[in-house]
């Protein structure tokens, strides 16, 4: 077992046998594809929550029974603990321990899982959405309960040599504002990519919660808010709070069982598709004053600039014309002597201008 030095509140503490620490926990790493068959040299981290996060401390490979143990740990209210071991380049943590000098061992069981690549075994058991609207946005929120009933990890495939797995693409509206997720994992784990967002969290078999909420600004959603489905859906339930009931539509039936003041759309009987589009419409969403303002303001300031550019245009032509041709950069002539000079002004003039 390789230790490492971990430092807490309390100072530097070093995890290992010869430590004066009684805490231990142990544990068997099993492979559930294989009816919990024992992983022989799988890898096993242990984490320790350091100011509220939890850190690598120490690690071990099973032996050929799955087994492992970490010795030599403090004891107290104030460690907590979260073993995981690694398999086919996936982490799968564990349940989080306390260890107290009453109880200063504890033995936890890890479960791994074969991986598949394709095709992707996902399936939405419920999809719950609810669209409400007010003055200047239209919020969203969503609820997928994603099942994985295959007997193995679903971990995806690599778009590219060079680009991480994808598991799941979020068909939400690329124009949205700002998205929320429940869950932290699942706020670090999506990004956006070609305008749409993916994730390549690897999905463990059973049933996961995926909540999150987005907001859309009014003028995106004037022609209808619409989504295609990630993955095959049994039940659909669509909630939509507009103060006109009258202008919504939906390409789901409606359903019968709303609250006061929404309208409930239900998926019928059978399974809907992947890819398959959902639309809602909504007419007359309201555009706060604050956002005309902002157009008017816009508006006016271009045709500002547009009028000081026609002055302009019209003030350098005015001096154009005023100042007439450029002269050429010699000197003028001398005016011509008049007729009623004498000869000898003349000739002294012409004289002047030959000296010249």
């Amino acid at each position: 077992m390789f230790l490492i030095e971990i430092a807490l509140a309390c100072g530097t503490i070093v995890l290992g046998p010869s430590s004066d620490d009684p805490g231990v926990i142990r544990g068997r790493v099993v492979n559930m594809s294989q009816d919990e068959a024992p992983c022989a040299g799988a890898e096993v981290i242990l984490r320790a929550r350091i100011e509220n996060e939890f850190a690598p401390v120490a690690q071990a490979l099973t032996d050929a029974d799955g087994t492992y143990r970490f010795e030599g740990l403090p004891v107290g209210a104030e460690y907590l603990y979260l073993p995981g071991a690694n398999y086919r380049e996936i982490h799968y943590p564990g349940r989080r321990v306390g260890l107290t000098r009453g109880q200063p061992a504890a033995y936890v069981t890890l479960d791994v899982w074969e991986t598949v690549a394709e095709p992707s075994p996902l399936v939405i058991r419920q999809h719950e959405i609810v669209i409400g609207t007010e003055p200047g946005a239209v919020h969203v929120v969503e609820a997928m309960l994603v099942d994985n009933p295959a007997r193995a990890t679903y971990a995806g495939r690599a778009p590219s040599d060079d680009a991480p797995p994808i598991t799941m693409r979020l068909s939400v509206p690329s124009d949205f504002e700002r998205i929320t997720f429940e869950k932290e994992k699942f706020g670090r784990e999506f990004r956006v990519l070609d305008g749409q967002l993916v994730t390549g969290i690897p999905w463990t078999p059973g049933q996961h919660w995926l909540r999150f909420t987005y907001t859309l600004r009014p003028e995106a959603v004037r022609r209808g808010w619409q989504r295609s489905l990630d993955a095959p859906c049994d039940s659909m339930r669509i909630r939509v709070k507009h103060p006109r009931t009258e202008e919504i539509g939906c390409s789901l039936p409606t359903a019968a069982d709303g609250l006061p003041g929404e309208t409930v759309f239900q998926s019928g009987a059978g399974v809907l598709p992947a890819g398959h589009v959902i639309r809602v419409q909504l007419d007359h969403v309201s555009v706060p004053w604050s956002v005309y303002a902002r157009w008017g303001a816009l508006a006016l300031l271009a045709g500002l600039i547009a009028g000081a550019a026609v002055v302009l245009g019209r003030s350098g032509r005015k001096r154009a014309s005023v100042a007439g041709p450029a002269s050429p950069s010699r000197e003028q002539d001398p005016p011509a002597p008049s007729s009623n000079e004498p000869d000898s002004d003349r000739v002294r003039r012409l004289r002047q201008r030959r000296a010249a």
